[in-house]
């Protein structure tokens, strides 16, 4: 199975939403340079949207890691051998980027992580040289791509990601220059700032996390299908409009912002049922599919609480092993994929053991049903959360919160995109 076709089949497991936005990448050979926020999921997410297929440039210490060595080779992955980790010379550096440039050379694309280290870091981590480098001494003309990844919630399954690809960066005024050290570190500064505005990344902490914070209240959708461009967008914009306010004048609006959503977790709602108008016509049309999905959510509910033990022990597993949010996602991923298959074949034996061999497949049975179900389920616990919204519909606050959310779209043009 080729990377493209085992990524998205990965990808359509682990996210409810993919989505690309952004140019199509050009013709011709590409160097797809993105932001590094969540371990491997970043490198299956890219993969799964990107239009075509790309070698990965991969830290060679991930090769010492015998379960994921069948995905390196999926994914076609290049080792490089980066000084921090030891061992590194000029001439195993040269050699990584030697195999880049013959990828580059048949009008291949390649895609790397030029923080070098995924992290969970506000801003974008200081760049590495090598993608600036590796572009100034290619044989080929290469058009060199930034490409922006941005998660609804990164460590939680079942969530959304979003690639946001830019427009190519110039860089023929370099060119001519080779691989010197001025055109090294101004290529590297130019990529930098074409990365920015496509991601999540900015150095003011604290207003970023607070446009964050604002642009979620803002959302007209559930998380796990909100769309990220426009939260994106939002958020760019309201960095720069929060950057200026006050020392007062922010913090009094983090204490309006900290409220909502103080009181939004008491009542259990989600932003966009704030003021929900729950119109009649609509509630009718909404209600025979509901019903439809919760009685298909009852009749999937058994087998998917047979393989509720793996999935909880996977979640387990990853905090116990790591208190790192970007590393998070990944050891869900390779522990489901480890303790899923596991589990199914413990049950099937047992199973058979007990009732004969043709009941084996009982187990293998539900978990085709329980993973086939799972856009039911997903959209049968959105339903009951729908009639929770609308059970609370006339809660005394929401006048003031809907004032509130009208105060900010005042203040704020940003939130109206």
């Amino acid at each position: 199975m080729g990377v493209s076709r085992t990524a998205r089949v990965l990808g359509r497991i682990w996210f409810r939403a993919l989505r690309r936005e952004g140019p199509d990448l050009p013709s011709g050979p590409c160097l797809i340079l993105l932001n590094h926020p969540n371990g491997l999921l970043d490198p299956l997410a890219a993969a799964a949207l990107l239009d075509r297929r790309a070698g990965w440039l991969a830290k060679a210490t991930l090769w010492d890691l015998a379960p994921l060595r069948p995905f390196l080779a999926a994914f076609r992955a290049i080792p490089v051998t980066r000084p921090k980790d030891g061992g590194a010379t000029p001439e195993s550096i040269q050699q990584s980027f030697h195999q880049v440039h013959e990828v580059l050379a048949r009008g291949g694309s390649v895609a790397l992580f030029p923080e070098g280290v995924s992290h969970t870091g506000a801003d974008l981590a200081p760049l590495k040289t090598g993608a600036a480098r590796i572009a100034l001494s290619s044989p080929v003309s290469v058009a060199i791509i930034p490409a922006g990844l941005v998660y609804g919630d990164r460590a939680t399954f079942r969530h959304s990601v979003l690639l946001r690809l830019g427009a190519p960066i110039p860089w023929a005024d370099l060119a001519g220059q080779g691989a010197d050290p001025e055109a090294v570190n101004a290529l590297t500064a130019r990529i930098r700032t074409a990365l920015k505005p496509l991601t999540l990344h900015d150095a003011d902490v604290r207003c970023l996390a607070l446009a964050q914070e604002v642009a979620w209240l803002m959302a007209e959708a559930p998380g796990s299908r909100v769309d990220l461009e426009a939260l994106r967008q939002r958020v760019q914009g309201l960095v720069p409009h929060l950057s200026s306010l006050s020392m007062e004048a922010l913090a009094a609006l983090e204490i309006r912002v900290h409220a909502a959503q103080a009181w939004l977790r008491t009542k259990g709602l989600r932003p966009d049922q704030v003021g929900y108008p729950y119109l009649g016509v609509e509630v009718h049309r909404w209600l025979p599919g509901a019903a439809l999905r919760l009685a298909a959510a009852l009749a999937l509910l058994p087998p998917s609480l047979l393989y509720w033990p793996p999935y909880r022990l996977a979640g387990w597993v990853a905090k116990r092993f790591t208190d790192e949010g970007d590393q998070t996602a990944t050891l869900k991923l390779l522990g489901g994929m480890l303790l899923l298959p596991l589990w199914a074949a413990l049950l099937a034996v047992a199973t058979g053991w007990r009732w004969g061999w043709g009941a084996a497949l009982v187990p293998l049975v539900a978990l085709l049903a329980a993973g086939l179900g799972l856009p039911i389920l997903e959209r049968a616990v959105e339903d009951l959360q729908a009639i929770r919204g609308f059970l609370r519909r006339r809660d005394p606050a929401v006048p003031d919160l809907l004032e509130a959310r009208r105060q900010l779209l005042a203040a704020f043009p940003e939130l109206g995109r």
